[in-house]
């Protein structure tokens, strides 16, 4: 079997790049370019439309529907008082912390209802429905977007306040606000109503309506502590299955691409049909088609090969080492991989120099006894020969081997036998 496909696959790589046993042109070359990049897309883009049917984890759990059943998250809010962020945590009280879909599809405009979507889990569509019932209303529309104009109003004479503080140091302060100079007058003024217009803000921010006092929110908070369990179950399962239910999709759409592409390589490659060009075209074009469908099946193999392994069970590995002091055996790990991926490198590129030096070696040798036979003359020791004769009677050089064909003797290294003329 082994053996089959690595035949198969030297076939193939001789029909890539040459057509009728001659290397391509160089606008056969850009043409080749052009065709494989198309391909690639046209390929890369259909198995696009498949895998949409298995969405992505962020997808299928969107994150701002896996933030509020995550007790650790955390939404980051900014603070005009400390110049700083602070941190909203479930049952989150903050305003900017509620994002739902804005998209027209999923909701209707006059009643809240979530357009059906297959490719997001129920329980995020659920939770956008207890989430909509008070985000949706024009009650907290008008106070979100009043509160975020406070909040910049605010964030403005602050920073008009800091800007006074540090011009002037306390002392000097102290001064103009005992000063009767008219300029002194307007900055003691204008500090003096800046921070009246805060203390302000504060009180209107302060009698914005707080978000448990909303219809629909407790409906929300009680959703998802019912329900935090069986979404971190089901998330875990869909994170797990969801590459190898991709791949299936991957393979729905490539493995009659595959089959085809094969079935029209092995015709065209027919004994009987390879005299034809048509059919040498065919070879040309299904191999292209063969090895760009392959790429991506064996990158989405890879991947299924590192998702097997977890990254968690690699976590408790090193939880482990780390627990009964073995770390240096991670370190020497390190190493051994290391090691043997240059190995590997090494060794590769050594192969692929020794197969270019013994093929032009050999190239060499076939040209000198061409030259030599030319000539009447050994390859080996240079002496006059016959080379109706098998052997040189100087230095016993191999001058003539059997035709495959025929059967009878031809001059090594000629291309045609000269007794039957394959």
């Amino acid at each position: 079997m082994l053996s089959y496909v690595k035949s198969f696959f030297t076939r193939t790589k001789s029909t890539l790049f040459t057509f009728n046993n001659e290397p391509f042109s160089k606008f056969s070359i850009l043409f080749i370019i052009i065709l494989d990049i198309f391909l690639f897309i046209t390929i890369l883009t259909g198995i696009d439309s498949e895998k949409h049917m298995s969405p992505d984890v962020s997808v299928k759990y969107p994150y701002q529907c896996q933030n509020h059943f995550n007790p650790k998250h955390k939404t980051k809010i900014w603070s005009n008082t400390s110049y700083g962020y602070t941190y909203d945590v479930f049952p989150f009280s903050e305003y900017n912390s509620f994002y739902t879909p804005t998209n027209p599809g999923y909701y209707g405009t006059e009643n809240i209802q979530i357009h059906e979507e297959r490719r997001v889990a129920e329980i995020c569509t659920e939770l956008y429905k207890k989430i909509a019932v008070f985000t949706h209303s024009k009650e907290f529309k008008t106070n979100k977007e009043l509160r975020n104009n406070l909040r910049n109003n605010k964030r403005n004479i602050l920073a008009e306040i800091n800007s006074i503080e540090k011009r002037y140091n306390t002392s000097l302060f102290e001064e103009i606000s005992s000063s009767e100079q008219d300029i002194d007058k307007s900055i003691k003024i204008k500090y003096y109503d800046l921070l009246k217009k805060e203390k302000n803000i504060d009180m209107q921010i302060e009698g914005i309506k707080e978000l448990p006092r909303y219809t629909g929110y407790q409906a929300y908070v009680d959703f998802v502590n019912k329900n935090r369990d069986q979404f971190k179950k089901e998330f875990d399962t869909y994170t797990f299955w969801q590459p190898f239910i991709s791949f299936l999709y991957l393979l729905k759409f490539t493995l009659p691409l595959l089959i085809l592409s094969f079935l029209a390589y092995r015709f065209s490659t027919k004994l009987t049909k390879k005299a034809s060009v048509p059919n040498k075209l065919i070879a040309l074009i299904s191999s292209h088609i063969i090895i760009i469908t392959l790429l991506p099946i064996f990158i989405d193999v890879m991947y299924l090969i590192y998702h097997i392994i977890p990254r968690r069970f690699l976590e408790k590995i090193i939880t482990f080492l780390y627990k009964f002091g073995f770390v240096f055996l991670g370190y020497y790990f390190l190493m051994f991989l290391g090691i043997l991926s240059v190995g590997l490198v090494i060794f590769f590129i050594q192969r692929s120099v020794s197969k270019r030096e013994k093929l032009r070696k050999e190239m060499k040798e076939k040209t000198l006894y061409i030259d030599a036979y030319n000539q009447s003359i050994c390859p080996n020791c240079r002496n006059r020969v016959d080379y109706t004769k098998n052997y040189c009677g100087f230095c016993q050089e191999e001058l003539n081997r059997e035709c495959i064909s025929c059967k009878k003797q031809t001059p090594k290294h000629i291309q045609y036998c000269i007794e039957c003329g394959e």
